[in-house]
């Protein structure tokens, strides 16, 4: 086997990492870039702390945040109630733009689930900061493709928890671009806790 030290592509600094991460972060340049047959430069951002974030271990979360066409071409509901999904499309009932959030990191599938929905339906303001400022980040699992086709999978657990049978929807939904997003939370002794 052959070990090659990894250097930031932008700045050639050696970036030192204990875990297995889909991404490397330069802490020299900020820059975060994945290896996949090449190197290339990945669009992210870190969200700050909120000032009023519980006590607890601090760490990022990174997620997958998609920016995506949804279009509703036709629908079928027992029980006379509207679609979730259509309250936080930005357009019309029938279809619009949305972000949903993938979580990059390796959780169980309840913790995706509710951490998918969570951040989809609410989606979270915040300040941005340049740098992870020491604080640790969970290491990222989940690719862009992958993050793509699971969006399918959290537009359909929004529908199907919701009052009232699902019966039939058909629908295109298009991935208009992506970035990653580490969020700011607390580990406590009942889980992580967001800390926006």
């Amino acid at each position: 086997m052959r070990i090659v030290q990894v250097r930031c592509p932008s700045c050639n600094t050696p970036i030192m990492s204990k875990q297995k991460d889909r991404f490397f972060h330069c802490d020299k340049c900020n820059v975060l870039h994945v290896r996949d047959g090449g190197t290339r430069n990945v669009d992210y951002e870190i969200a700050e702390f909120s000032d009023s974030a519980p006590l607890g271990e601090r760490l990022y979360v990174p997620f997958w945040r998609l920016y995506c066409s949804f279009v509703i071409r036709s629908k079928s509901v027992e029980g006379g109630y509207a679609f979730r999904l259509a309250s936080w499309i930005k357009g019309s009932d029938d279809g619009g733009s949305l972000f949903i959030y993938v979580p990059a990191a390796d959780f169980d599938t309840m913790t995706f689930k509710r951490l998918a929905i969570d951040f989809t339906v609410r989606s979270p303001n915040y300040r941005t900061r340049l740098n992870f400022g020491g604080v640790r980040r969970m290491p990222a699992r989940v690719s862009s493709e992958e993050a793509s086709e699971l969006a399918d999978f959290v537009v359909v657990t929004m529908e199907a928890e919701k009052p009232g049978v699902l019966q039939r929807l058909d629908y295109s939904l298009t991935v208009l671009g992506s970035k990653i997003v580490y969020l700011p939370f607390v580990s406590s002794p009942s889980g992580l806790v967001p800390a926006l």
